[in-house]
């Protein structure tokens, strides 16, 4: 009919398709993405820019080390020589006292024996700064570690403290001189007793975290390592006890790098000091044919 309108109504205007929302959500989860990337990569950074501080702070300690070893040892060698005439003409005048029953003089000459004893030791402790002639062998831990617990025991009894050997049994062998990786260890076990409170326990773990490398572990149950102090704790003549030269821990800093080894330290989760020995592990071979390392003197 005319004036009649054929054909459906028409439809409102359609609703708009979504691809303006889904690009904004794209670049938000872009966005986030890289939010999240840039986190990462701050952490990452403040990560390495601490790990290059803590090497650079490790080289410096090894140079200033290696430096003082050298210097240390002309002064040690220099010193032996009249040291050993001293105790040498101290002997002979004990010996001739003794025969004319001069006992007031005996107690005299017994005082400069222990001066000249304490001399020596520290002369000893000196030329230790400079690892010379280590023979390195495979040498299985195991007997090492037995000689290590005899030699501790005295300073166990006086601090009231147990010592407790973790994987000695099945202990490796490591490529060391067994002299210096007994006195290593007597070092670090005789510290932690001191420092761990009486009836608490040092442990000694042995473990092997990769094929070529043995990892031992001296844990005590103090009250850790002050985080002003861990620095420092391998640096000559410092020392935090009353008596004491303070070339122990660096002494044994110097004798497990002259084996190819790292000797670090830190605070363990639950409480207590942790000393890490990492030793390079002896071949298969080598571990066949490798004999008990004597004790050290």
């Amino acid at each position: 009919m005319p004036g009649e309108r054929s054909g459906t109504a028409t439809s409102p205007a359609a609703a708009p398709d979504g691809g303006l929302g889904d690009v904004l959500r794209e670049y938000l989860d872009v966005a986030g993405r890289l939010q999240r990337t840039h986190e990462a990569l701050q952490g990452e950074i403040a990560r390495l820019r601490q790990e290059l501080a803590s090497k650079d702070r490790e080289l410096e300690l090894r140079r200033r080390l290696a430096a003082l070893g050298e210097l240390a040892a002309g002064v040690a060698h220099e010193v032996r020589n009249p040291l050993g005439a001293i105790q040498l003409y101290s002997g002979l005048l004990r010996n001739q006292c003794r025969a004319a029953n001069l006992g007031s003089a005996l107690q005299l000459i017994e005082k400069i024996e222990a001066g000249i004893a304490a001399i020596d030791t520290v002369v000893k402790d000196t030329l230790a700064l400079a690892p010379r002639d280590r023979r390195l062998a495979p040498c299985p831990l195991g007997p090492v570690l037995a000689a290590v617990a005899d030699a501790v025991r005295p300073a166990l009894d006086r601090n009231g403290v147990r010592l407790v050997m973790q994987g000695a049994e099945t202990a490796p062998a490591v490529r060391a001189d067994a002299a210096g990786l007994q006195r290593v260890l007597v070092n670090l076990v005789v510290n932690a007793a001191e420092a761990t409170p009486a009836g608490t326990t040092v442990t000694v773990a042995v473990s092997r975290p990769a094929e070529e490398l043995v990892e031992v572990q001296v844990l005590d149950e103090g009250p850790g390592l002050p985080d002003d102090l861990r620095d420092r704790i391998f640096d000559p003549f410092f020392t935090t006890k009353e008596h004491g030269t303070g070339l122990g821990l660096t002494i044994a800093h110097r004798l497990i790098e002259a084996f190819g080894g790292r000797l670090s330290a830190g605070n363990r989760p639950s409480g207590g000091a942790v000393f890490t020995l990492a030793l390079p592990a002896a071949s298969p071979d080598a571990d066949e044919r490798a004999t008990p390392c004597p004790n050290a003197a």
